[in-house]
Order: C-alpha cells, then sequence, then structure tokens
C-alpha cells in the first residue's frame, strides 16, 4: 500500500506563516536567477518536492516566486481571513488544498522524476505544467498553467490557472479565486444574521474558543440584572458564560427553545452604518469596522429578538 501525504494542514499553516512572514517582502538573493520562465517553475518543484517546508521558505516566504501584485493579493486575502472571517469555513488560498499539488493527498515520497513532471513553455510568458501526485496512479495527474512577468531583473508568477475541460481561462485562476473570496468574506461581515446563525451554533455546541471569534472585547456581560461588567479577550470566565447560555436555551428541558434567529436582511439594504446595533435575544450585535460583532450579553433577557 502507497504511503501517502495529507496537505491540507500542512498548507494551511505553511501558507499562514507564509503570509505572515514575507508574502510582502523583497525577493531574496537565496534564488538563483532563473534564465527562463521554464527554469524557474522547474526549480521551485524540484526544490518543493525534495523538502517542501525549505522551499516554502525560500521561495514563498522570501518573496522570491511571486509578483509584487501576487503577493499583495495574497496578503489582501490573508488579512481578510484573519480578521473578516470567523466562521468555521475554510478561509485564504490553499487552505482547502496544496495550491502547489492542486490536491489535498500525495505520495509521500514524491520527487520530480517520479512524478512525471513536465514543464514547457507558452508564448513568453506562461508556463504549463504537468505530473501526476500518486506516480502509479494515471487519474492522479494535474495540470496547470503559470503565468509569469519579469520583475527587477527576474521571473516572478503573477498568476495560476487551471483548466476546465482543457482549457485555461481566467475565470478559474488564481487571481481570481482570491477576488472572489475577499468579495465573499465581505459581503458576509456585513450580514448580521450570518453572525447571528455562527455565535447560535457555538453556544448550543458550547464552544468558547470559536464563539470568542465574534465578540468585540472588552465586551458588556450582564451577570445578573442590573449588574454588568467587561470581559477581557482572555477573561477565564467566558467559557462559564457560555454554558449558561447553552443552558438556558438549548439544555434538554430548558424553558427556552433554542436561541433566537435573525432573519436575513435585518439591518437593512446596503452597508450597515458604523456602530448600528442589532438587538437578538440576550446579544447586541454592533457593526464596527466592516464587520457585526456581540459587544453586549444579556442571559437575563428575553429570548424574543425586540
Amino acid at each position: 500500500m502507497p504511503r501517502y501525504k495529507n496537505r491540507v494542514l500542512a498548507a494551511a499553516l505553511c501558507g499562514a506563516l507564509a503570509h505572515s512572514a514575507g508574502v510582502l517582502a523583497a525577493p531574496a538573493a537565496s534564488v538563483p536567477e532563473a534564465s527562463t520562465p521554464v527554469a524557474l517553475i522547474t526549480a521551485f518543484y524540484r526544490d518543493y518536492f525534495a523538502n517542501e517546508a525549505a522551499a516554502r521558505k525560500r521561495y514563498l516566504d522570501s518573496g522570491a516566486f511571486y509578483s509584487a501584485g501576487a503577493r499583495k493579493l495574497l496578503a489582501d486575502n490573508d488579512f481578510a481571513c484573519r480578521k473578516v472571517a470567523r466562521g468555521d469555513d475554510m478561509c485564504g488560498y490553499g487552505a482547502d488544498a496544496d495550491r502547489f499539488l492542486d490536491a489535498q493527498d500525495s505520495d509521500a515520497d514524491l520527487t520530480l522524476a517520479s512524478s512525471g513532471f513536465t514543464a514547457r513553455p507558452v508564448g513568453a510568458n506562461a508556463v504549463d505544467v504537468s505530473f501526476r501526485v500518486f506516480p502509479k496512479a494515471a487519474d492522479s495527474r494535474r495540470t496547470m498553467r503559470y503565468v509569469v512577468v519579469r520583475e527587477g531583473g527576474q521571473w516572478r508568477v503573477d498568476d495560476v490557472l487551471r483548466p476546465v475541460k482543457g482549457v485555461y481561462t481566467a475565470r478559474n485562476s488564481m487571481r481570481q479565486g482570491i477576488l472572489s473570496e475577499i468579495a465573499a468574506i465581505s459581503k458576509a461581515a456585513l450580514d448580521v444574521a450570518d453572525a447571528s446563525s455562527w455565535v447560535n451554533t457555538y453556544v448550543e455546541e458550547q464552544q468558547a474558543d470559536r464563539f470568542a471569534r465574534f465578540v468585540a472585547f472588552p465586551v458588556t456581560v450582564c451577570v445578573k440584572q442590573d449588574a454588568c461588567v467587561p470581559y477581557a479577550q482572555d477573561d477565564a470566565r467566558l467559557p462559564a458564560l457560555v454554558k449558561t447560555l447553552h443552558d438556558i436555551y438549548f439544555k434538554a428541558g430548558a424553558a427556552q427553545k433554542g436561541l433566537p434567529a435573525i432573519a436575513a436582511g435585518k439591518q437593512g439594504a446596503g452597508a450597515p452604518k458604523e456602530d448600528s446595533v442589532v438587538r437578538s435575544g440576550p446579544f447586541d450585535y454592533t457593526f464596527r469596522h466592516g464587520a457585526w460583532w456581540l459587544s453586549r450579553i444579556d442571559p437575563q433577557r428575553a429570548s424574543a429578538p425586540r
């Protein structure tokens, strides 16, 4: 039975590190200048197959692989994922699979030779690559096109396209995928119903750490009638608060029958106004800095939205 490597977690973690460490860094001198686009892509894959972590550090963290424009777009994507996207959906280019192998799994001992790797030029500014993520499995072949630009006298990757029925189009490119994800993240952040849905789920499942993603700290918590205090982000009382809410709304035999849901469009059409508030059951949601946040939590409050 062939050994294989699951790429999802490694790709997501390494991608996050690359973004925070050097997405916008200047190209490193440790990567020799490639005479042609094919030479750049082939050298990268040779190093990537040999030692993925070292290749990420050498090419990605240093800024020696992507163009300045691509690095800026990746940084924007990373920022949106870290600061705005707060649900459980995988976020970020390459978070759900290895972006360079276009796969979640691959042979653990993959090499340039065993993969059957080929790279051929397409005009002056593109390279088509082909390889198998499992050397003995014909149906594991991957193909993609790297679009390159010349920056500072060196070739850099400006976009990556994947074929749809054998045809490469910008609609199925790295750039378009990132822009679409950022747009979707931004749209969700404007929807208080989306925030409410996640919060209710995390209360029901008693997931205090995920509940905290939607909290604007310091948050006002009314521990008893007419007694409200601020909770800081590292407040040890937060898990107990989430358990209290769970017991009120979701515990078997509870008087309440689940947390009230906010209907889509509750905040009205268009972008919400800064500091506008929507109240639902024990929660006040306040719109700040482009997203809805829990600003007040009052377990004593009636469950019906007001």
